[in-house]
């Protein structure tokens, strides 16, 4: 069934995703499914195995393919091939084939890597490093279109959905030791600086744009999420983030529902036309988190769980 502000109300856990890992570290997941939805992965920062990915057409719970990537930070399935796109802290990107799990590429971008995010179309990927570093790569060509050096502490990165503009949340240095959080916008193509606006809190920690691109938003410290017009990064509207702040957003393909990951062990639905809570889960471990991602088919949402885990939620038919 299709996830709409109605049906969310609904949600229940379907199935889960492999084998409960203990781990003695606190545990982050990264995850992403493929365009026809018949694939989920998922990246754990620390403990467990780096990187699984499953086949959903499968009733099995057991990972399709897995590897130990070391310092892995994000990855994708590119669209319109049978191909996966892992990236390191270090920046060494590598190509894995999503049938067998055979490594087929691996080209190193010169620089550290905190965040990424992947272009809709599946060439080009915004490499963020927290000390200030900001790159745009070229994955067809496996060079470099622009790069920029911030004065800023960088977080969270998007690319809008047409690929004009490049955002990177950031908290800026003030001389009383604090930070002010900033919201800095580029052109993706060209890499020329188009805005960077402050805010009244200390940090921006996610953000994503709506599918349509008519708005970025923008999750600060302060526990709100701030819907910004382009390309001024004027405050439209806000509404309240769920528990203290959010890490990670995500939207639903009609842009109707919003996942966001708070910095608790939890993950909330929300209504994007009036900012009502849904639907929440936690599974109250606090050296626990994950991304919550809609599915492209927009029927499930999934999120991983404490004991290294992937649930899927959706909505039950009625018998």
């Amino acid at each position: 069934m299709m996830l709409t502000p109605d049906t969310a109300k609904h949600l229940s856990l379907l199935r889960t995703l492999g084998e409960a890992e203990l781990s003695p570290y606190s545990r982050w997941q990264w995850l992403a499914w493929d365009e026809s939805s018949r694939y989920l992965l998922s990246v754990q920062k620390q403990g467990g195995m780096s990187l699984r990915w499953w086949d959903l057409h499968s009733e099995s719970q057991q990972p399709h393919a897995s590897h130990f990537i070391s310092g892995c930070v994000a990855a994708w399935f590119l669209p319109g091939t049978q191909t996966l796109l892992s990236v390191t802290v270090r920046g060494t990107l590598q190509t894995w084939s999503v049938p067998d799990g055979r490594l087929l590429s691996s080209v190193e971008t010169g620089g550290s890597v905190s965040h990424a995010h992947l272009s809709s179309d599946g060439t080009r990927l915004l490499l963020v490093a927290s000390v200030g570093r900001v790159l745009l790569w070229d994955l067809e060509r496996r060079w470099l279109v622009w790069r920029k050096e911030e004065p800023w502490q960088l977080h969270d990165c998007a690319l809008s959905p047409d690929g004009a503009f490049a955002a990177v949340g950031a908290a800026e240095d003030q001389q009383d030791l604090q930070t002010r959080a900033a919201m800095l916008l580029w052109d993706a193509r060209t890499g020329r600086r188009v805005t960077a606006r402050a805010f009244d809190a200390r940090r921006i920690w996610a953000v994503a744009f709506t599918p349509s691109g008519e708005h970025l938003v923008a999750a600060n410290s302060s526990g709100e999420l701030l819907f910004l017009t382009l390309p001024t990064l004027e405050v439209a509207r806000a509404l309240k983030a769920p528990a203290s702040m959010a890490l990670h957003l995500a939207f639903n393909p009609e842009g109707s529902l919003l996942a966001a990951s708070p910095d608790t062990s939890a993950f909330a639905v929300i209504n994007v036309s009036d900012g009502q809570r849904l639907f929440d889960y936690s599974d109250l471990d606090d050296q626990q988190g994950s991304t919550a991602n809609f599915s492209p088919d927009g029927r499930c949402v999934a999120w991983g769980m404490d004991d290294g885990k992937v649930g899927v939620w959706g909505v039950k038919p009625k018998p």
